[in-house]
């Protein structure tokens, strides 16, 4: 991934200096020893150099160290070293002469002490590692390490149902529903760990969810689509209710975003009673049991912090999946067999 891609940012100072070495000591030979850091797991970078050279009256300054994507252009800057040089008589008419050490000098930096707010969250959040070359400077010498570090790469997903609708939207009670659902991630894809699942209750009019239907698992590493067909509970009365759809609703998965899990859309349940005709007269809509119209499902902020997850009755159909480490054929497997029509039943 390049400097100039990133939309959050990596704060980064120019005019890192790369002409060719001038002072009479220079560092070279930069090699980083650890080139994949997959951040914040790991944070310690580790970098190897020389210097070479001698000068009269050494000026005491040291190595900087920087992250560079444009061939030192520009850098970020990830502290400095002291470099091991000894002075001692053996100029000319007397002067101090100064001379680097023969070994390699090792750099060791924790980058959470150096870098930026910003680019310690962009790292962290990066779904695909950042690749960086290092940059040594001492006195207006430079050089580049001649390889690299991938640092990043391990952001979370952020689960949620990306789109989705169900039909009719009038109904009595006792007939069916059908839902149609996409969930994805907005940020990471999902490579390994326990699968979220997608979980489908159905609330009264205050938002208060009366029912859980159960759940049933979502494809990594990027999501599926699923269709889901639920009975509308008979007894209920006539009046307002909401289908609300939860991911991940055991939270076994760590997200970037925890408050956009929760989809919701209206629904109307008629009065049994009601003949066709009185219904399409007063509605203006199709008959409850045909196809009806259809709701699409939001989500807001407000819904996700009020809907909880009560010991409810579960409908067999949708059968309660237990959280397990699974591979994508199993996944694939168990979607077929649970996407399908949900028994009113209640289970014993």
């Amino acid at each position: 991934m390049k400097l100039d891609k990133i939309v959050v940012g990596f704060l980064t100072t120019t005019a890192l200096c790369s002409q060719a070495a001038l002072a009479s000591i220079y560092p070279g030979n930069v090699d980083i020893v650890n080139t994949e850091l997959p951040y914040p797991n790991q944070k310690t970078l580790e970098v190897d150099y020389h210097m070479f050279g001698s000068e009269i009256f050494n000026n005491g300054r040291t190595v900087n160290f920087a992250l560079t994507q444009d061939g030192g252009k520009s850098g970020i800057n990830i502290g400095r070293d002291f470099a091991d040089i000894s002075c001692g008589s053996g100029g000319l008419g007397g002067t101090m002469r100064c001379v680097p050490s023969s070994s390699t000098q090792t750099y060791r930096v924790n980058l959470d002490s150096v870098l930026s707010e910003n680019n310690r969250t962009a790292l962290a959040n990066s779904c695909v590692p950042y690749e960086f070359k290092v940059k040594a400077s001492y006195s207006i010498s430079s050089a580049l390490s001649f390889n690299t570090v991938k640092i990043g790469g391990l952001g979370a997903p952020d689960w949620l149902v990306s789109s989705g609708s169900f039909s009719p939207n009038r109904v009595t009670a006792g007939s069916q529903v059908v839902i149609n659902a996409e969930v994805s991630s907005a940020n990471c894809a999902q490579k390994s760990g326990t699968a979220p699942t997608l979980a489908v209750y159905l609330a009264n009019a205050s938002k208060q969810l009366i029912y859980f239907y159960g759940e049933t698992p979502i494809r990594l590493p990027n999501g599926s689509r699923h269709t889901i067909t639920i009975p509308m509970l008979s007894g209920l009365t006539a009046g307002t209710y909401y289908l609300v759809l939860a991911v991940d609703r055991t939270n076994v998965v760590a997200e970037t975003n925890e408050n956009n899990n929760v989809a919701m859309g209206k629904i109307t349940v008629i009065d049994s009673s009601a003949t066709e005709q009185g219904i399409a007269a007063k509605s203006n809509v199709q008959s409850a049991n045909s196809s009806g119209l259809m709701t699409y499902l939001t989500r807001t902020d407000e819904d996700n912090q009020n809907f909880v997850d009560p010991q409810l009755p579960v409908t067999p159909g949708m059968k309660m999946l237990k959280s397990k480490e699974t591979n994508q054929d199993d996944l694939f497997n168990a979607i077929n067999q649970l996407d399908a029509v949900a028994l009113p039943e209640h289970q014993e």
